[in-house]
């Protein structure tokens, strides 16, 4: 599965602009045909808060309860999302291999925002270096094509010498 990233277009960023604060994040992402995260992203860049909605009986509701923090609620998954993009664009890869790339790149990430950095091309940057460096050290399989493991002790150097 190779998605291709689209660009925000300004008819994209004038549905953010007028449905926020009226419909959920969810359903503005569902309209975009975005992942939540995008579309919070986007509006984060276009400086719409997108916390909150009204429900049906015109009842202001709190989507997010806490408070975010904008660098581990918005700027690291956006970092998260554009390295696996490019990862994904460099070659085609199982869908098994992207979800690992997923849990290194969120690890590797948010390690780098606990550690200070808030520079959303920086963590991009270091994650997609760390995720290359795993890559060629432990070579991420895909699921698909991993040979059947042996049974332990058949041929082994243990029953060899016994």
């Amino acid at each position: 599965m190779n998605e291709v990233r689209r660009s925000w277009t300004e008819e994209d960023s004038d549905k953010i602009r007028n449905l926020a604060g009226k419909v959920s994040l969810e359903e503005i992402a569902r309209q975009l045909n975005r992942t939540e995260a995008a579309t919070r992203v986007q509006a984060w860049k276009l400086g719409v808060s997108v916390k909150s909605a009204v429900d049906g009986a015109g009842v202001r509701r709190t989507v997010n309860k806490r408070q975010p923090n904008s660098v581990e609620q918005v700027v690291a998954p956006a970092a998260i999302e554009r390295a696996l993009s490019i990862y994904q664009q460099l070659q085609e890869r199982d869908q098994s291999v992207v979800s690992q790339a997923r849990k290194i790149l969120t690890q590797h990430i948010y390690g780098m925002v606990d550690q200070g950095e808030r520079n959303e091309q920086r963590l991009t940057v270091g994650g997609l270096i760390h995720l290359k460096a795993v890559e060629r050290d432990h070579a991420i399989r895909s699921a698909h094509n991993t040979p059947p493991k042996k049974p332990s002790g058949v041929g082994s150097y243990r029953n060899a010498k016994a």
